[in-house]
């Protein structure tokens, strides 16, 4: 349906795989590991430039947990992802960063767990409990775990990007061959994608964080 134009939206993004190219594990852990993924500061300030919604990250960086680099070490990173995101769009801004740093995978706050989503809805006015306010929350990611939890915090705006393990979760499948939403009978039909994402289904398949976007956008 379209977007009530007075209820603002909040945009949830995975980082790893999505702002920026997967290094695979354990992760970035120093800056010139860091680059981003084609086009994510544009789109990024598009979104803000368009409605000027909330855009926050929500991360799981276990190497912090597992002692490969300091809480201050990332906070550097992030310093600098900020500012690749702005050298490519004067819009393009993070307004709040959620980290999980935990290495236990029971932690509510760790993905696939929804803590995170939870508290961010929170934290911008959205009663998880409505349905019409959780209808205002979108979240891209590129992995099962991104994609599970979302789902278990009540999201139904869920977009998995090719980009990062999107394209391997996918078996292979390429976005444009897809006609967006990604349902149950359609993985059915797709042996080589992962078992677990019809879990998950139906939710939207994308190219890139510039796609995803423009799908929002596109209302």
């Amino acid at each position: 349906g379209h977007h009530s134009p007075f209820k603002p939206k909040l945009v949830l993004v995975d980082r790893d795989g999505v702002i920026n190219e997967d290094v695979g594990s354990p992760g970035v852990i120093c800056k010139s590991q860091f680059e981003l993924t084609p086009n994510a500061g544009e789109a990024i300030g598009k979104l803000k430039r368009t409605f000027n919604w909330p855009v926050v990250l929500i991360t799981n960086q276990s190497c912090v947990g597992k002692g490969l680099l300091t809480l201050s070490e990332l906070e550097k990173i992030h310093i600098h992802m900020r500012s690749l995101l702005l050298q490519e769009d004067s819009w393009a801004t993070i307004d709040r960063i959620y980290v999980c740093t935990s290495v236990e995978e029971r932690d509510i706050r760790k993905k696939p767990n929804p803590g995170m989503i939870t508290e961010a809805c929170i934290d911008w006015g959205i009663d998880i409990k409505s349905t019409l306010d959780m209808d205002c929350v979108f979240f891209i990611g590129d992995s099962l775990t991104d994609m599970q939890a979302a789902k278990r915090s009540g999201i139904r705006n869920r977009i998995l990007v090719e980009t990062g393990y999107g394209f391997d979760l996918m078996g292979g499948t390429k976005a444009e061959s897809v006609s967006e939403i990604v349902d149950k009978p359609f993985l059915s039909s797709k042996p080589e994608a992962c078992i677990e994402l019809i879990e998950v289904a139906p939710f939207l398949y994308a190219k890139n964080l510039e796609k995803a976007v423009d799908w929002i956008l596109q209302g």
